[in-house]
């Protein structure tokens, strides 16, 4: 089994080549299909994502902490992984009953049925895909070199394929390429971790992971609203022109999440089997760091986003996209709330049995985003719909604090956390006085990332900062051998 570093290390390239595609197709495809196409894919994928969830019924993650239980014990971990895979295939089904009476019943989605069954191909493919078996067991080489390839080839068939507005079914074809490509391949590959004809299928018992399965499956429901939600009640209620505005703005902000939420995706497995195994110090240790590090990343990548907002919208976007510079100021804050309730609620809650507190706190907040997008988004469209973001993801992470602090394996504030501040503050001063006297968007933006990671990281090494001079370490080790 590959180290936590490791694993931290391919994970961040597999979520860094992830960040690479849509800022390189994004701009394009914004471009090419304008905000109206870009909001009517985005509206029907966000229909399509409550399809997968009502699908999966939290399955993906309980299948993380499960298998990664009984990692060591082949037998117990095939017939389990057996026996989700199963019970994906059969909800699955079910998923297709409602893609039917949704293409026949609703007028905005019978209008681009094609791109709503493109789209669709997401929920067989996801369900096959048992990508939460190889976060279990850490195969994270495996997951990174797959996804590298198929990022590759959709990037070529957008450049290659996708030419004007009425392109929008090929570049759907483009966006569920990546899925269907990896989860197929995924399939494929399990023959390599386990034999057919070694499963025992009268001792199956697929069942027994609904009711589990169904309490995560509440977790995601509710966080799924605030997700999902904004972009539908934009379609129904502003049209797909608001849609594209916060699709943008959201997707900025949500590009820089990405790698902050990674560390989840490698934590998760090693947490649950460090509490199985009843290594306590060592749970504590990594939960501590991963802290530290969602709070070191957020800060200055708020503020740069922020200070920013309009030249990034220029050059990733475009002027037609311009309306959207209010949602990336309020969507980017998401990334610290969002980051530090990953790691409150998935990577210390979630694996010492506290669901419900995370079920609690995405309650909390699927219910005010609801509400504020019944007040915000008729008057004030998109940037409505991203203050709802903003409310609904700062109120489960102080719901988590609140109630989860004594199951918190660290204190939530230490005095030198405010070097990740100073610096912040410092950045933001010599961010906003470049942009005072840089003219060109393109100059604007490169030299203030240059001069803001300088800055930044010249200050944490001024003051010593802990994880700073560890992670430097470590960088430093590496490039010497």
């Amino acid at each position: 089994m590959s180290t936590l570093k490791t694993n931290i290390i391919l994970n961040f390239i597999n979520t860094v080549t992830g960040i690479i595609f849509p800022v390189i197709t994004f701009p394009y495809a914004a471009r090419v299909l304008l905000p109206e196409g870009i909001g009517s894919v985005n509206f029907l994928q966000s229909i399509v994502a409550y399809i997968v969830l009502l699908t999966s019924l939290g399955i993906p993650m309980y299948a993380v902490r499960e298998v990664a239980k009984y990692r060591d014990d082949i037998v117990i971990r095939n017939r389990i992984t057996v026996e989700i895979l199963l019970l994906s295939v059969i909800l699955c089904l079910f998923g297709y009953v409602v893609v039917a009476v949704l293409g026949v019943y609703v007028p905005q989605i019978s209008a681009q049925l094609g791109v709503f069954y493109a789209l669709s191909l997401t929920i067989l493919f996801t369900s096959l895909g048992v990508n939460w078996f190889y976060q279990a067991i850490e195969d994270f080489k495996f997951i990174t070199i797959r996804a590298l390839c198929f990022r590759l080839l959709a990037t070529l068939a957008l450049f290659l394929f996708v030419k004007g507005k009425e392109d929008l079914l090929i570049y759907a074809f483009v966006l569920v390429g990546t899925t269907v490509g990896n989860n197929l391949i995924n399939f494929i590959h399990l023959r390599k971790w386990m034999l057919v004809r070694s499963i025992c299928w009268d001792e199956l018992h697929i069942w027994r992971h609904l009711r589990p399965s169904l309490r995560i499956f509440v977790f995601n429901l509710v966080t799924s609203i605030y997700l999902n939600l904004n972009t539908v009640m934009l379609g129904f209620m502003r049209g797909d022109d608001a849609v594209g505005f916060y699709t943008a703005g959201n997707k900025l902000s949500h590009v820089v999440l990405s790698v902050v939420a990674s560390l989840g995706v490698v934590l998760l497995p090693r947490c649950s089997n460090l509490i199985e195994t009843g290594q306590m110090e060592a749970f504590s240790k990594v939960t501590s760091k991963s802290y530290r590090l969602v709070v070191g990343v957020s800060l200055p990548s708020i503020v740069g986003l922020i200070v920013l907002a309009i030249p990034v919208i220029r050059i990733f976007c475009g002027d037609e996209f311009l309306e959207a510079v209010p949602v990336l100021c309020w969507t980017a804050p998401v990334i610290l709330f969002i980051g530090l309730s990953n790691v409150i609620g998935l990577q210390i809650l979630y694996p010492l049995g506290k669901e419900s507190i995370v079920i609690w706190s995405t309650v909390g907040g699927a219910v005010l985003n609801l509400l504020l997008n019944l007040w915000l988004i008729p008057p004030y469209g998109a940037v409505g719909a991203a203050i709802s973001t903003f409310g609904a993801e700062f109120i489960v992470l102080f719901i988590q604090v609140v109630v989860g602090c004594k199951y918190l394996p660290f204190r939530f504030y230490e005095r030198d956390y405010l070097n990740y501040l100073w610096a912040s503050g410092a950045m933001a001063m010599i961010l906003y006085g470049q942009t005072l006297w840089i003219s060109n968007t393109f100059y604007l933006v490169s030299s203030c990332v240059m001069t803001g990671v300088l800055v930044y990281a010249g200050i944490l090494w001024i003051k010593r900062d802990v994880l700073f001079m560890e992670v430097f370490s470590y960088a430093t080790k590496l490039i010497k051998k």
